[in-house]
């Protein structure tokens, strides 16, 4: 009996989708491969650091980093409200101009990244983009690091000072290039010049350069152990990754995590834990998926692991979406609405979206509503409930002031109260109080 429970609650949609997963299957890291291109900044990635305090009208910072070899960066200073066309000329000067143009970029999903003229632009020139993940950081963790890294920088030198930023961050580039870094026996500035430097004269006041063509040598040894370097670093990772992760393949059904998607539910709180199932349709690495799904979510549809779960269906439990049957009504095929979930007006027709009885949420669709003739009382419910809700939000906006009624007071020039009163206002009414005792006393006698 345990067991036929245990495959019946294993297949059973409603419990895959709102139980919370105490053990959930953690896909391994894996690590970006290094570039078989020598060049410095061949494969880059950047990222901006928004809303700094104003520094000589610049409150960010776009943040370069060569992602393969050298791990030099590059650091401009910008606005916040720069466009996608400000952003291209900035690689323009600070990058193409000085080292030529990368063959790969990747970056999160900032919307300057994506815009249409930037990628055409990218296209042309036979720059291959890789924006990250949907709602996964991990994928630029390169630049992520070297972000927080300017910050506890900026955060250290411009505490007292915060509004000279700008003026450090050339200082900062020059530190972050002349360190050397985990797992290279070489700093930025050796793998890019061939040397390292100096910030601070030497005490001899000379520096000597080696010889040109032994310098050549010295670099192109450097660069090449820096590649393998990067290449260890990843086979190391792959070897420390001991969970236990089955690869999902094409055509599988799969959970999405609801936790980053904006849905028209009342309350986050009692909301569906995943959404789904979807299938998958096509498996573009080991942990990144591109799903199908519905026309009318306008996001982006590829997502790493961690926010997927396998879709379940077990012989106990049976089919865990059966074919609903119609009811013929008036010669129609008519379904079974759970409920109502929100509701539009295109080309000036009222609209609902619908969640069918017994259906996933894939299935949901967005019906006028004419096709609601036989669903009066559920239209009746939802329209309550925005009702309740826009009734909750005025609320909330503009909160009355209890009507609390003032007393009335006005300077008077002649008294019978003695010239000192007490100070409290319980000790004024005390005194008051007497006073008028006294007079009724004698008014009486």
């Amino acid at each position: 009996m345990t067991k036929f429970i245990n495959k019946y609650v294993q297949g059973c949609p409603k419990c895959q989708q709102n139980k919370i997963i105490r053990r959930p299957e953690k896909p391994p890291l894996v690590a970006t491969e290094a570039s078989k291109d020598p060049r410095p900044f061949s494969h880059i990635s950047m990222d901006f650091i928004t809303d700094l305090p104003e520094s000589n009208q610049f409150d960010s910072i776009l943040v370069i980093v060569d992602q393969g070899l050298s791990k030099a960066t590059i650091f401009t200073p910008c606005r916040k409200t720069i466009s996608a066309e400000g952003t291209a000329d900035i690689l323009y000067e600070k990058l193409f101009t000085k080292y030529g143009r990368p063959n790969k970029v990747i970056s999160d999903r900032d919307p300057r990244f994506l815009a249409g003229s930037f990628k055409e632009a990218m296209k042309r020139m036979g720059i291959k983009q890789a924006p990250s993940t949907a709602f996964h950081p991990q994928t630029d963790g390169t630049t992520e690091r070297v972000n927080q890294e300017i910050q506890a920088y900026l955060s250290i030198f411009c505490t007292a000072n915060p509004e000279t930023w700008a003026e450090r961050l050339p200082m900062a580039e020059f530190t972050h290039n002349s360190r050397t870094h985990a797992e290279r026996t070489h700093s930025p500035f050796e793998l890019l010049l061939g040397y390292n430097p100096e910030a601070l004269p030497t005490a001899a006041g000379e520096y000597l350069f080696p010889a040109t063509e032994r310098r050549l040598k010295n670099l192109e040894a450097a660069r090449s152990e820096a590649l393998a370097a990067h290449e260890l670093a990843r086979m190391k990772m792959q070897q420390r990754n001991s969970r236990d992760f089955t690869p999902l393949k094409k055509g599988d059904k799969v959970w999405l995590d609801s936790r980053n998607l904006k849905l028209p539910y009342l309350s986050r709180k009692i909301a569906p834990k995943r959404e789904g199932p979807f299938k998958i349709k096509e498996a573009l690495s080991p942990v990144t998926y591109r799903l199908g799904l519905p026309e009318h979510w306008k996001i982006h549809d590829v997502f790493h692991a961690t926010l997927l779960t396998p879709f379940i269906e077990t012989e106990t439990h049976g089919p865990a979406h059966p074919t609903p049957i119609p009811d013929i009504v008036d010669g129609q095929e008519e379904y079974e609405v759970e409920g109502i979930l929100q509701h539009r007006t295109k080309q000036g027709r009222k609209e609902y979206l619908l969640r069918w009885k017994d259906q996933p949420t894939s299935e949901d669709s967005w019906e006028p509503e004419e096709n609601l003739e036989h669903s009066q009382e559920l239209l009746g419910e939802y329209w309550t409930r925005v009702d309740n809700r826009s009734k909750k939000k005025k609320g909330q906006g503009k909160r009355r002031r209890p009507q609390v009624k003032v007393r009335q007071i006005a300077v008077r020039t002649s008294t019978r109260y003695p010239a000192e009163l007490p100070k409290t206002r319980i000790h004024r009414m005390m005194t008051i109080i007497a006073d008028m005792r006294k007079r009724y006393k004698s008014e009486t006698a």
